[in-house]
């Protein structure tokens, strides 16, 4: 498979052979999201995950603390669901999302390195 711009596109498929789970986790990367540093999606069965992450080329010496940030959005709109309000799509995320991105933020923070200054 070529992705975009001739690029490689990585596909790994895991069975996990057991009952009830017939559908493989589908892990895809350099498809989707080739701007990032690294993207990848998830698909099982019906349902897809899609995940990014970036960072700036040179690091920032001034920085004193880990410039990391989460942001998690759940999008109903490719299953053909919408939320009926205009102003919930540009309005702040709902509390779920919020406490999501903690869940996802704290254990991540211990697992970068020391130094560490990239935005």
């Amino acid at each position: 498979n070529n992705g975009p711009n001739g690029g490689e596109v990585t596909t790994l498929t895991v069975n996990l052979g057991m009952p009830g789970h017939p559908e493989p986790l589908v892990f895809q990367t350099g498809k989707i999201g080739r701007q990032a540093a690294g993207a990848v999606t998830l698909t099982r069965g019906d349902t897809i995950l899609y995940s990014t992450a970036a960072r700036d080329k040179d690091p920032k010496e001034s920085l004193d603390f880990i410039p990391l940030s989460v942001d998690h959005q759940e999008r109903f709109s490719s299953a053909g669901l919408t939320s009926g309000s205009y102003n919930r799509r540009d309005g702040r995320p709902a509390e779920h999302e919020i406490l999501t991105c903690r869940l996802i933020d704290r254990p991540l923070r211990p697992l970068i390195a020391d130094g560490w200054r990239h935005e």
